[in-house]
Order: structure tokens, then C-alpha cells, then sequence
């Protein structure tokens, strides 16, 4: 009798034994899945980060050489709006606006004093209205126009640009030119330089690899 108890105390240690190492090890697999899990949400962002950083920059940087087109911004515009919502897309949208309008050498300008008699030129082209530029615009700026033909937001930029023609003409006989705007050239230079951080291939996936190659052609 006592032999039979102590086969059977040996295996229910055993069989407990067995149970606990199969939980264990689910447990395991259990831990292991959500790590992975973890570091693939955590890859993901980190490769939509250096992507809509790249886009950013390289978006930027065209339009500065002016060689910006209508499909580039429409990859940015479109990736933005996934990334950062509707409210933020507009803001971006405005901002490449005044970008484009103020380009040192392709900006805006007028032939006349108040620009609603006609006589703009940007880019190289002559537009007899504020609507003429508004279609030529808005086609830069991938078709998209978040305010429905509505060209008050672009006269009001209009009026931004031309009201302060000569402010900065006047800096440069001011003390901030020295301690402000010099040194703020000098850093615009410095960044000019390495104007766009290339991500590391490697730690993007393939969709956002895809993003950047429709964007620049190839990398």
C-alpha cells in the first residue's frame, strides 16, 4: 500500500511538474507574442516618423530649387492628412502656400499697386486675376483646395505679402539685423547643407519605402 501511495504522490509531482512547465511556457510564447507585437507597432511608428520627416524635407527643399510638382505634394498632402488629421492638413496646406508665393525668386509679385487690377506674376507666368493664380495655385498644390473655390484665404495672403514689401529692406539698418537675422542666415545656410536626413532604409517598412521611392523617383 504505501509502495502504491508513493507511485501516485510521484505521479501527481510529476504530472504537476508537466503542468507548470506548459504554462510556463505559454506564459512564454504568451510574453515573446506581445513583445513582438510591441516591437512591431513600435517599428511602424518609428518608420512613419523618419518618413513624414523625409517628406517634410524633401518637399522643403524643392520647392526652395523650384522644381516642386503637383504629384510630390500630393504624396505629402495625402500622408499628412492620414498622419496628422484634417485640421493639421490645412495648416500644411497654408503653409506651402505662403512658401510658394513668397519664393525669393519665383514669388508673387504685381504690376500694379493693388493686385485685384491685375498684373500678378508668379513662377513665370502672368495672371490676370486672384482667381487666374488661385487655379494655377491650387493645381500646384495637387488639386486640392480645402476651401471650395473660395479665394479669400489666398487674397488675404496676397494682401500679407504685399503690405510688408519693404520691412525687411529696413532690418538691415537696425541693431536686431547683427544679432538677429545674420545669425539666423548662418543657421538656414548651415541647414541648407544636409537639408534632407535620409532614413535608414532598413528600419522602414515596405509601404513607407514605397511612399518615398513614388516620391523621388528611386533612392
Amino acid at each position: 500500500m504505501a509502495g502504491d501511495f508513493q507511485k501516485q504522490q510521484k505521479e501527481r509531482e510529476a504530472n504537476l511538474a508537466r503542468l507548470k512547465a506548459e504554462t510556463d511556457k505559454l506564459i512564454g510564447e504568451e510574453i515573446a507574442e506581445q513583445k513582438r507585437l510591441t516591437d512591431e507597432k513600435q517599428a511602424k511608428l518609428e518608420s512613419r516618423k523618419a518618413t513624414m520627416k523625409f517628406l517634410g524635407q524633401f518637399v522643403d527643399t524643392a520647392i526652395k530649387f523650384g522644381n516642386i510638382t503637383s504629384e510630390q505634394i500630393n504624396i505629402y498632402l495625402t500622408n499628412y492628412q492620414v498622419e496628422y488629421g484634417n485640421d493639421a492638413l490645412v495648416a500644411k496646406y497654408l503653409g506651402l502656400a505662403v512658401q510658394l508665393l513668397t519664393h525669393p525668386q519665383t514669388g508673387v509679385e504685381s504690376t500694379t499697386a493693388r493686385f485685384g487690377n491685375g498684373g500678378l506674376l508668379w513662377r513665370g507666368q502672368t495672371y490676370k486675376n486672384c482667381h487666374e493664380l488661385h487655379d494655377s495655385l491650387v493645381a500646384l498644390l495637387a488639386d486640392f483646395d480645402p476651401f471650395d473655390n473660395n479665394i479669400v484665404w489666398l487674397e488675404y495672403l496676397l494682401e500679407e505679402i504685399f503690405g510688408d514689401e519693404g520691412k525687411l529692406a529696413a532690418e538691415i539698418y537696425l541693431e536686431r539685423w547683427r544679432t538677429t537675422y545674420v545669425p539666423m542666415i548662418l543657421r538656414l545656410v548651415e541647414q541648407s547643407k544636409n537639408a534632407i536626413e535620409i532614413p535608414n532604409i532598413d528600419s522602414l517598412t515596405t509601404d513607407d519605402l514605397f511612399i518615398i521611392q513614388s516620391l523621388t523617383g528611386g533612392f
